[in-house]
């Protein structure tokens, strides 16, 4: 359900003033359309928190440590976000109507 959630609040960052719900909730259940799943792992990969930082004086080593697992967390929640953006695009292509 999370990760449902998650595909409707990142189309909802577009501008959801503007969108019109995909379906309508008084619609007969025979025309409501069931959306692809999104893809495996975005809920876990936006979930990811910043590295750990000891609650004491940081080595140069601990600093070097702690700025290399921000920019792996960086990079991989733009992949992720990459690909949720593409299953937002594409469910839009495939769904919306014309």
């Amino acid at each position: 359900m999370a990760s449902a959630c998650l595909g409707f609040g990142l189309s909802a960052c577009a501008g959801s003033r503007d969108l019109v719900p995909a379906i309508d909730p008084a619609a007969p259940a025979e025309i409501r359309v069931t959306l692809p799943a999104p893809p495996e792992g975005i809920e876990a990969c936006v979930r990811a928190s910043f590295p750990d930082i000891p609650d004491r004086s940081l080595t140069r080593a601990d600093v070097v440590r702690i700025i290399g697992q921000a920019k792996i967390l960086d990079r991989s929640k733009a992949a992720c976000g990459t690909r949720a953006q593409a299953w937002i695009a594409a469910v839009r292509r495939d769904f919306a109507k014309p």
